[in-house]
């Protein structure tokens, strides 16, 4: 009997700001996570979730789909499962993180204050550091998971690149450019 090969397509997520991005089953998996873990979950378990929607999707010969879409899906799974608390503290988290996200501005050193846009500090990263701008996304969303949580409503430009600088040196990526 010869093994039977299974065609994977490939799904594009459609975010917010109106990029498009490949599914991927660890991020799901790390945003169930987020819900699950405080609830006495596994992440093996977040990971079978993650990966029972990307077969719905498939089944259903998903191409494309809008993030908050994924977002739903996953409420709805964690749910099913019974794992209501969890979806609840997944909820509770988003609605936070918008809420932060549209009170922090940036403070620019001409005087401008602009509202905090994780695509913005993505673009900068990979215009300052030449960086892939996966790889320039990636970063500003460590920085955003690092900003949102404090109380501070306004932070500096300066402290921005401060801690853009300092993640670009943690994945050794510091000696590809000097710093501007």
């Amino acid at each position: 009997m010869g093994t039977r090969k299974i065609s994977v397509r490939k799904i594009t997520v459609r975010k917010r700001d109106g990029r498009t991005e490949g599914f991927d089953v660890e991020k799901l998996a790390g945003s169930l996570w987020r819900g699950l873990q405080p609830a006495g979950g596994a992440y093996r378990d977040a990971r079978e979730l993650a990966l029972a929607i990307r077969i719905y999707l498939h089944r259903k010969r998903r191409r494309s789909i809008p993030s908050a879409a994924i977002f739903e899906m996953g409420l709805k799974v964690l749910r099913r499962v019974r794992r209501g608390p969890a979806a609840e503290l997944l909820e509770l988290h988003r609605t936070l993180r918008t809420v932060r996200r549209r009170l922090l501005r940036i403070s620019h050193d001409d005087g401008n204050v602009t509202q905090w846009d994780k695509s913005w500090a993505a673009n900068l990263a990979v215009g300052i550091w030449q960086i892939s701008p996966a790889t320039a996304r990636i970063i500003a969303g460590e920085i955003e998971l690092d900003i949102l949580p404090c109380e501070e409503t306004e932070i500096s430009r300066r402290s921005l690149l401060e801690r853009l600088n300092r993640r670009v040196a943690e994945y050794g990526l510091a000696d590809a450019v000097p710093v501007r």
